[in-house]
């Protein structure tokens, strides 16, 4: 979708006809799902998102992301931090599609940092399915 406008408007405007590939279409509804009501997210959807070919970790990135966003939106809405104008958000735009979040560290970095993180951390295990949040549904 990078930079493809028309595309992008076509999955806002209708998810269910847009002309993407399956497997993210799935993500997309989740992802929505999870954004109208947290607590409706069950097994089942998470199976869903697996068979489409999204794993656990994939999807706890997505759940993620989301969930920040989502926090960053309201924060700014309540409290009432200006908006950047639409240029802000065409550079910004452009500089994520063609660099991404963060630039990749030089080689000799990115080994010391690949040795630091095998040896400082213990290995975690992986849960079966994304974590549930135990609170009661919105009304």
């Amino acid at each position: 979708m990078h930079g493809d406008r028309a595309l992008i408007q076509s999955v806002l405007n209708d998810l269910d006809s847009a002309p993407i590939a399956d497997k993210d279409r799935t993500l997309y509804a989740f992802i929505k799902k999870m954004v109208r009501d947290s607590t409706s997210i069950g097994q089942e959807d998470v199976d869903v998102a697996r068979k489409a070919g999204w794993s656990d970790e994939a999807l706890y990135d997505a759940i993620t992301v989301c969930s920040l966003f989502q926090f960053y939106n309201n924060w700014i809405d309540a409290t009432g931090v200006a908006d950047m104008p639409a240029l802000g958000y065409e550079m910004s735009g452009h500089r994520l599609a063609t660099q991404g979040y963060a630039s990749e560290p030089a080689p000799k970095r990115r080994a010391a940092v690949k040795s630091l993180k095998s040896s400082s951390k213990p290995k975690r295990k992986k849960a079966a399915t994304p974590k549930r949040s135990r609170r009661s549904k919105r009304s």
